[in-house]
């Protein structure tokens, strides 16, 4: 039986946005555009988030990063339509993202909803763990945050353990932490997810930490 080839189309339509959707080339050498410190998305889905907060803040630079073809494209539609030339996207996967950067380039970093990776065997999957965080950190301006929401709550547990062991190292400090991120000060302005809608109208609580680089 003849297999089928799937062949990704968004694969080619991302070449049509040049200068907004960054390649390895983009990330490792040339840093077209860069302004740095840059403040950095991991996980930017469709980018609804990231370009709230880049039109929000121009004065700031910004990159989403994304490994679905889809998502990165839909990320640069937005960026492109909305006319920011302080935002950029990169498709790439996310546990590759430290490697791109030196000292002092990262400025404040969002890691909104990962995949939780909820069943057993996946968990060893997970982005977030020590090592992780500690290589993005080396590589954060002193001062700048570090945001984290997730629905899961035993991945928001490993998320509380890597950082409170981080913080006895003085490495950072937890500034807001809440279990219902929705009902706190700082959440009743932030923009809604996609991905935060869908838990929301499920009843499912936020989890939300604030951590600053010290």
């Amino acid at each position: 039986m003849r297999v089928k080839k799937f062949s990704n189309p968004y694969i080619k339509r991302i070449k049509e946005f040049d200068g907004i959707v960054l390649s390895m080339d983009d990330l490792l050498c040339s840093r077209r555009g860069f302004n740095f410190p840059v403040c950095i998305d991991i996980g930017c889905g469709n980018g609804e988030y990231l370009v709230d907060v880049a039109a929000k803040n121009p004065d700031k630079f910004y990159i989403g990063f994304e490994r679905q073809y889809k998502e990165v494209y839909r990320t640069a539609s937005k960026i492109k339509k909305l006319g920011l030339n302080n935002c950029k996207v990169a498709s790439t996967d996310a546990k590759d993202i430290p490697a791109f950067f030196k000292k002092n380039e990262i400025a404040d970093v969002f890691i909104l909803f990962p995949d939780p990776w909820p069943k057993a065997r996946q968990k060893k999957k997970r982005l977030i763990n020590k090592d992780y965080i500690k290589s993005l950190l080396s590589n954060m301006i002193k001062g700048s945050y570090i945001k984290f929401r997730t629905d899961n709550d035993d991945y928001f547990s490993i998320m509380l353990s890597v950082v409170y062991d981080l913080s006895l190292e003085g490495e950072v400090r937890i500034l807001e932490l809440s279990r219902d991120f929705r009902s706190t000060r700082t959440g009743a302005d932030e923009y809604i997810t996609p991905f935060e809608r869908i838990f929301m109208r499920q009843g499912l609580l936020i989890n939300y930490m604030l951590v600053q680089r010290s």
